[in-house]
């Protein structure tokens, strides 16, 4: 088996090295961006959000530490159901959306905020909470220390969601990447390096997968070349054709009447109990006889 720690360090630094966006929170920090999410979340756009907190499945009361919540897509809902939240966003622009939201639900707890990347967190600043939860927020440079400090963070669970296959907008972007900028695009490592990894630290997580369910849809085609067109840095009007031509190729009309990627992909729900016996707290690598 290989180091999964290394794999993902590897495409995590090749992916950083191809972007003029210096990490995830300086993208994500971008507020057309940051509106498009929220547009998405009250319009229902997110149809996945159900599915997982079904699986979380976290009892009203519990302490939940969300990292890398973007505009409250669970911490949101989870703070509705009675759930203490606090959440590690180092964007500005996702803070002030997660407010937004929360008034958009009527949710009235207040939700703790530790500003800040988790690379940059320690134990300390982290805290101790119930239940750790990531969902698509785990673009870290140190898969195994990020790993590390979730665990560490939890006293009951752990809960991570992420891809486990290309995303649309990922083969979007590995199809036109390299007709727009010359060089080869790296798409983000998939949910089996991070169970890998954490297998080779002694943690044996349950795993499941799911559709991703996600309806990103456009009112037009020019809309939908608009926003790709600021995702991959396209400059110019033969870049943007290339993005024109590709979209119009793929798009279809979805059940609302808006433009839409026939398939999302899947993603996966990697989970684990702290206190499970047999868990190696320790974080050692197992021994494979």
């Amino acid at each position: 088996m290989n180091d999964a720690d290394s794999e993902w360090r590897e495409i995590t630094k090749k992916q950083r090295q191809i972007s003029t966006y210096k990490s995830s929170a300086e993208f994500f920090s971008i507020q057309l961006f940051v509106d498009k999410m929220v547009q998405n979340l009250k319009t229902g756009g997110m149809k996945r959000v159900s599915d997982q907190l079904a699986a979380l499945d976290i009892p009203p009361g519990s302490s939940v530490l969300d990292i890398g919540a973007g505009p409250g897509t669970l911490a949101v809902p989870l703070a509705g159901a009675g759930c203490r939240v606090t959440v590690v966003e180092p964007s500005k622009p996702m803070v002030r959306a997660m407010e937004e939201y929360r008034k958009f639900l009527s949710v009235d707890a207040e939700i703790g905020v530790i500003a800040g990347v988790l690379e940059d967190l320690d134990e300390k600043r982290l805290g101790r909470h119930e239940y750790v939860i990531s969902s698509f927020a785990l673009s870290v440079p140190d898969l195994k220390d990020a790993l590390k400090k979730m665990h560490q963070a939890a006293s009951k669970e752990v809960h991570i969601f992420w891809f486990m296959n290309d995303t649309a907008w990922d083969v979007t972007y590995t199809r036109l990447w390299e007709s727009l900028h010359g060089e080869k695009y790296w798409a983000k490592p998939k949910a089996d390096v991070i169970w890998n990894c954490l297998f080779q630290m002694g943690i044996y997580a349950d795993i499941a997968v799911y559709p991703m369910k996600d309806e990103r849809g456009y009112p037009d085609l020019e809309n939908a070349v608009s926003e790709y067109a600021d995702r991959m840095e396209a400059r110019d009007q033969r870049q943007k054709e290339i993005i024109r031509k590709y979209l119009d190729s793929v798009l279809v009309r979805g059940a609302n009447g808006s433009l839409v990627f026939p398939d999302e992909g899947l993603y996966a729900h990697i989970s684990w109990k702290v206190d499970l016996p047999g868990t190696n707290t320790n974080l050692s690598p197992p021994q494979i006889l």
